[in-house]
């Protein structure tokens, strides 16, 4: 993706955030249509089980009964993330990459803080503090790529400044 022309890598960035909401939004559906409140369906014993649960707050549930603030600051992120596209701030075709699944995800999450009042979290995991959802999933690998896009970028950009230097 290196090679691609700028207006294609960022083209990647609404794709990929799509891709995110549609499937956070379709597995939510699934686990509100087909889990049951508080009880646990094993998945993989001992480690993965699903378990529908409803969250007001942020992150590891903290802050709960403040969903009206997380849904703004849900907006400023997705609204940052944007910016830093649109600005070529983005890290490369990783970093759009990156991006595109955290802008997504905040949408996901979002959206059921507008439509529901909550976000649904349905997947737990008892070495996890609590439960998530493929939304919260996507915000954290995006942010981890595109820490990796950011640090993999300033390497290149330190080696052509060396090259530059050794070159004149």
């Amino acid at each position: 993706m290196s090679g691609m022309p700028r207006r294609g890598r960022v083209l990647i960035f609404p794709a990929i955030a799509l891709i995110v909401l549609v499937l956070d939004q379709a597995s939510k559906a699934w686990a509100r249509g087909w889990l049951t409140p508080g009880h646990e369906v094993a998945i993989i014993n001992g480690w993965l089980w699903f378990r529908l649960a409803r969250n007001t707050g942020a992150m590891l549930g903290l802050l709960p009964g403040n969903n009206r603030l997380f849904a703004a600051l849900s907006l400023l992120v997705v609204a940052a993330v944007v910016v830093l596209v649109l600005r070529g701030h983005a890290g490369g075709s990783l970093g759009i990459t990156a991006l595109g699944a955290v802008a997504g995800g905040a949408t996901g999450n979002l959206v059921d803080r507008v439509r529901l009042g909550s976000v649904t979290d349905f997947i737990e995991v008892h070495v996890w503090p609590t439960d998530f959802n493929l939304a919260d999933t996507a915000i954290r690998l995006g942010v981890g790529l595109f820490v990796v896009a950011l640090l993999l970028e300033t390497r290149r950009r330190q080696r052509a400044g060396g090259a530059s230097h050794r070159a004149g």
